[in-house]
């Protein structure tokens, strides 16, 4: 006995009918009588009581059927999962951020991802800037969400994501938290607090890249801190602290954020997604398509 038998078994149970059976399941009508009529051989019961108007199941048929409609039925299932599984529509991804990133619009990304792909598991991992591009190159993470350009890896694939406002975090009684927009030029001389942990020592580059002029003379503060802690020296009036955009949500630390501009604007950061070339994960790419600016 084989799949097909009962599966010719359920559909003529079904349609009542050889026939009809035949039509659903695109094959000729004497092909269905002659697997049905093997099944009831191997038995030794008839499962079908044939007459001119279609064919109706015996008691021991009726019996029958329950076991071969669930067989049947759990078949498809296991087919469905393996054809949606190698489209990307069923499985499990590892994704790895900055912690900093935990808030803000990778939180929203991953949030609506899990709602259209209810199928798909997200594992996320949370990690330096130097574990993320370990473990994508070791295959324990497929895809890394970090800050730069495209191509920031040459050992990796990348496209560009969504950018983010840089935003400097000031004391509420600061001169400058009265304004709604800070200028670079007008934070020559202050005392920055930034974060040892990623993406510190990017905010880092692009201070220096600012303010690099010896007149500008910063003062930069690497402390061993979490973002938040960071953020509450500041409300101490330790200092101030460039951050994401995504930090401005966080309130009751006695911080305002402004957005800080040059002459061009304001000033914005680029996150991208890395991942291995190789990586034959299908869930990778439904992933990544979700993820990429729609235009």
């Amino acid at each position: 006995m084989e799949l097909r038998h009962l599966q010719y078994i359920v559909a003529s149970a079904r349609n009542g009918s050889f026939s009809a059976a035949a039509n659903e399941l695109n094959v000729r009508q004497p092909i269905v009588s002659k697997r049905i009529r093997e099944v009831e051989d191997e038995l030794g019961i008839p499962l079908f009581e044939r007459a001119s108007t279609g064919a109706r199941l015996t008691p021991t048929g009726e019996e029958f059927i329950v076991g071969a409609k669930r067989i049947v039925e759990d078949v498809q299932r296991l087919k469905d999962r393996a054809r949606a599984s190698k489209a990307g529509k069923l499985g499990h991804i590892v994704v790895g951020f900055y912690k900093s990133l935990s808030t803000g619009r990778l939180r929203t990304a991953l949030h609506q991802f899990r709602q259209s792909h209810p199928s798909i598991e997200v594992e996320p991992v949370e990690t330096s800037y130097s574990e993320l591009r370990a473990g994508v190159i070791g295959r324990a993470i497929d895809v890394a969400v970090i800050l730069g350009d495209a191509g920031r890896s040459n050992l990796l694939n990348s496209i560009g994501l969504w950018p983010e406002q840089l935003v400097v975090a000031l004391p509420e009684n600061h001169p400058l938290a009265e304004q709604t927009v800070i200028y670079w030029a007008e934070l020559r001389g202050e005392r920055f607090l930034i974060s040892h942990h990623d993406p510190g020592p990017d905010i880092r580059n692009i201070l220096l890249r600012h303010l690099a002029a010896p007149s500008d003379h910063p003062e930069i503060i690497i402390r061993r801190l979490s973002r938040e802690s960071i953020l509450s020296e500041v409300g101490s009036g330790q200092g101030i602290s460039l951050q994401c955009e995504g930090v401005s949500g966080m309130t009751g630390l006695g911080v305002v954020y402004r957005p800080v501009h040059d002459g061009n604007g304001a000033t914005r950061l680029g996150y991208i997604a890395c991942w291995r070339p190789d990586n034959t994960n299908p869930v990778l790419k439904t992933f990544l398509d979700a993820l990429k600016p729609k235009c």
